[in-house]
């Protein structure tokens, strides 16, 4: 069951809250009772004495019920289907924490998947916005067997829901809780214990001036609840928090970086500069890097290398890092998501750091981070660095801020799998001052191999024309200038400011930027991107050597990241990297894991390996329990739901990520150091395959319509990429239409034959 589902309004009878009758005073129903303009401190209601009701605004079948209290003596609200019972607390919204208990017997209607309201009970705002806690029905909710929270206008009840995990079972008596505290928010508690699915940050609710009680809004098989022992304690105004969008890759952000502007020098061998003597380098009680300050126990020896990344001449220690790690208590509760409050309170950290990072998709730099968060490798200070040790520390996302991340996409903490990780640098300690042409070691690489830009072999790169839609070169810089440093998947522990958020956007971002290297930009237009991406070659490749299993074909998650290390490997001259398919035949590569020669239903020899793909490690055909593997030998009458996802993924998340970077390894010549020809071959069978009557096809057997323009074969997301594809890919010798030629398939068969569950 997801955790919190936004659906359109469904258009169920309205049900106008008890505030909106209180201001018309239609209907013969009794007024409201004044209320003191801040309102009683606190109250207590038992429901013993008919007086108890004095302060409550009731309509319909709500009514005091003398004989079914907790207790042994005393009664209850009585709240049945249709009515409703309010208590305004004061004119205007605030803070304060009201608890009372809910009589729920389990009644429910035959059909519990059609949609339906159910009884609900919560906090009402001054201008009628709410938040309730109830039973509601519909075929994505369990409301015969558990709870939802619906924060809405008292009329759209399915407007925006959270589904709490609580059972109604066993039937009878339950505490329900709402703390709204004035600078932490929202808490609502089931039987003291809290429920944690509930965001107050999503909620929109800014405080509450009301509590209100709604009866059954169903016909069928209609249920009564009843309320008992309610206490409130009222508090001052709510300290919100504003949102704050921003965006690190605007132009205005990208000018304004500074790090854009280190004056860079192109060194070749003719002007390989030396190693400095130690004392040469400066002696610094910190270093900073991307907002991120490391201190030492005492003045330390630093440089940096080629990329800007700094180092330290070891061993030392470190004993202040700024941002401050935070653990635990030290999280402010009000800034805690969902997947934080299901934690431990021990397991918890903001800005956290990895010595060492794993390659492995295990981190601890935050404890928001879905799946890959192991917090068995929390690190405190202080931190002692030896030489050959890397030093990855980060800066948290607040729950507040939305960031745009690159190319597309929004990422706001706790919303969906966006990452809570804003950014990230890299610390190196070496043994001895390195020259200054010097490429950071990869942070996974306890050998600590070091390349230098003098022996980069440039002469590799085309130099080609560029077309009227060349990017901003220095938004690519951008792009690539901070650390990759994404050893998991899925996107949920990468840094938002450095890296991007998606395979989809990997695969763009890498072969763009690999395209732009092939332009004939003057060498000093192109260095700093030439070492940015070179760098992040190095990282990736680094994370393969050290023992990472790869980026795996599901859906668009696995593209880009294998250009980069041949690219690097090729100009280093790194064979092991440049043959990055031959060293490590057991590493997944999305790109490859997904193309295959097979006989396709269109025609082509060549297919999209689905979803899922094949496993690299194995060579069998992954379905993953869902059909997400190899499909297009098949035609669309006998897709079924898996084969219609990966069709869908085909074209939404993935092909369009891979012209650029086909085109960029063909102009490169790096056809065989790919070693995985059904790629290329794959991608000129999307640029040039005509799907005008395919898509036709489709939708006539499956009812996807896969004709808007962004899902049709014969072009890429990027303009700069499909005019230096239509200009320089009919000019190489490899034919166009290598897609149609008869191949090999015995790969793609044996994969069918035996595929993994």
């Amino acid at each position: 069951m997801k955790t919190c589902v936004s659906k359109p309004i469904l258009f169920l009878a309205l049900l106008t809250i008890a505030i909106v009758t209180v201001a018309s005073g239609s209907g013969g129903q009794q007024s409201a009772p004044s209320v003191p303009p801040t309102g009683a401190a606190s109250r207590a209601y038992t429901f013993h004495r008919k007086n108890d009701l004095a302060d409550w605004h009731l309509s319909g079948d709500a009514t005091l019920d003398g004989k079914k209290g907790r207790g042994v003596q005393g009664g209850a609200l009585r709240v049945g289907p249709g009515s409703e019972a309010l208590l305004k607390l004061r004119r205007t919204d605030g803070s304060g924490k009201v608890q009372f208990w809910v009589y729920d017997d389990g009644t429910h209607p035959e059909d519990a998947k059609r949609s339906r309201v159910g009884p609900r009970w919560g906090l009402v705002e001054s201008d009628g916005h709410l938040l309730a806690v109830g039973i509601l029905y519909a075929s994505y909710l369990g409301g015969a067997e558990g709870y939802t929270a619906t924060a809405c206008n008292g009329k759209d009840w399915f407007d925006r829901l959270f589904w709490l995990g609580v059972n109604r079972a066993p039937a009878g008596w339950h505490k329900w809780t709402f703390d709204f505290d004035a600078e932490e928010g929202l808490q609502i508690f089931h039987d003291d214990k809290e429920v944690t699915t509930v965001d107050p940050a999503k909620t929109g609710l800014k405080g509450f001036n009301a509590v209100a009680v709604w009866g059954d809004n169903g016909r069928n098989n209609p249920q009564t609840i009843w309320i008992d022992d309610m206490s409130i304690v009222l508090g001052g105004p709510v300290k919100t928090i504003p949102i704050v969008e921003a965006n690190p890759y605007s132009a205005a952000a990208v000018a304004a970086d500074a790090t854009l502007r280190r004056p860079i020098t192109i060194y070749t061998r003719d002007n390989a500069p030396p190693a400095p003597a130690l004392d040469e380098l400066p002696l610094k009680e910190s270093v900073s890097e991307y907002g991120i300050t490391w201190s030492f126990t005492r003045p330390e020896r630093v440089g940096r290398f080629i990329n800007g990344d700094r180092y330290v001449v070891g061993p030392v220690t470190i004993t202040g890092i700024s941002p401050r790690p935070l653990y635990g208590a030290e999280i402010p509760r009000v800034q805690l998501d969902q997947i934080e409050k299901e934690r431990p309170e021990a397991q918890r950290v903001r800005n956290g750091f990895m010595l060492n990072p794993p390659a492995r998709m295990k981190v601890a730099y935050d404890s928001g981070v879905r799946n890959w968060f192991d917090p068995s490798l929390i690190q405190k200070l202080p931190v002692r660095m030896k030489p050959g040790d890397s030093l990855v520390s980060t800066i948290s996302m607040p729950k507040n801020l939305v960031l745009d991340a690159q190319l597309r996409n929004k990422i706001q903490r706790g919303e969906g799998d966006s990452s809570p990780i804003r950014t990230a640098a890299v610390l190196t300690c070496v043994a001895e001052p390195l020259p200054p042409d010097a490429f950071r070691p990869a942070f996974c690489d306890r050998s600590q191999k070091i390349y230098f830009a003098r022996n980069l072999r440039r002469g590799l790169l085309p130099a080609l024309a560029p077309t009227p839609s060349l990017p901003n070169v220095k938004l690519y810089e951008r792009f690539t200038k901070r650390p990759w440093v994404g050893t998991c998947f899925f996107g949920f522990e990468e840094p938002v400011e450095n890296m991007p958020q998606y395979g989809l956007e990997y695969g763009r971002v890498s072969g763009i930027s690999a395209l732009l290297l092939c332009t004939d930009l003057k060498p000093e237009e192109k260095q700093r991107l030439l070492i940015n991406f070179v760098q992040v070659g190095i990282d990736l490749g680094g994370m393969i050597r050290s023992g990472h299993p790869g980026w795996t074909g599901w859906g668009g998650h696995g593209s880009g990241r294998k250009l980069p290390i041949v690219f690097a490997g090729l100009l280093l001259g790194d064979e092991q990297l440049a043959n990055i398919n031959q060293s490590f035949p057991k590493a997944s590569f999305g790109e490859d894991e997904q193309t295959a020669y097979g006989d396709c239903w269109t025609g082509a020899k060549v297919v999209f390996a689905g979803h899922s793909g094949i496993d690299a490690a194995t060579g069998r055909a992954r379905s993953r329990g869902n059909g997400w593997g190899p499909y297009e030998h098949t035609p669309p009458s006998e897709w079924k739901e898996g084969q219609d996802t990966s069709e869908s993924y085909r074209r939404c998340c993935t092909s369009v990520g891979w012209v650029a970077q086909a085109l960029a390894l063909r102009l490169m010549h790096a056809e065989k150091n790919w070693h995985h020809d059904a790629f290329f071959d794959y991608v000129d069978r999307w640029m040039y395959e005509d799907d005008s009557e395919f898509v036709k096809i489709i939708k006539a057997a499956t009812g996807r319509d896969h004709g808007q323009e962004w899902a049709r074969q014969g072009q890429a997301w990027d303009p700069f990429v499909n005019e230096m594809w239509a200009k320089y890919r009919p000019t190489l010798q490899a034919p166009t239409n290598g897609w149609l030629q008869p191949h090999d398939e015995t790969y793609y068969q044996k994969a069918l034959a035996n595929p993994l569950p």
